[in-house]
């Protein structure tokens, strides 16, 4: 059966912005050690575990949400569908789902992440020669 709430981790007021900020701290410390490098190894090392740090926050999250989408696919949801034989408590689950999917932003951080890993990269090639 699938959980009538809303996962724990969206009652949380300001969570994508609270996720993408995490992402975002954690995907700039890690791409600027190859900058950082002239400044001594312990600044590096502080960046590597700043980066690795908030990607752990992060990714816990994002693993813990995508668990509990998962439920659509354990509790024969889908075969419901396909025969038309969906419950109340199924439509108002799936309503919920979809309309998180509608509301999502993800593409605009995959799009702020692939300008900024490709700007990492192009630096990281020209200016540490």
């Amino acid at each position: 059966m699938i959980s009538q709430h809303t996962h724990y981790w969206q009652k949380i007021p300001q969570i994508a912005t609270i996720l993408f900020v995490f992402g975002f701290i954690g995907g700039i410390a890690l791409r600027s050690t190859i900058f950082l490098t002239p400044l001594g190894q312990e600044i590096v090392d502080l960046m590597w575990y700043i980066g690795v740090g908030a990607y752990t926050v992060f990714y816990f999250v994002r693993i813990s949400i995508e668990n509990h989408r998962r439920e659509v696919c354990e509790t024969g949801m889908i075969e419901r569908l396909k025969s038309n034989a969906l419950s109340p408590e199924d439509v108002a689950v799936l309503h919920e789902m979809l309309s998180s999917h509608c509301r999502s932003k993800v593409k605009y951080n995959y799009v702020t992440w692939f300008v900024i890993s490709a700007a990492s990269l192009i630096g990281a090639v020209f200016l540490t020669r």
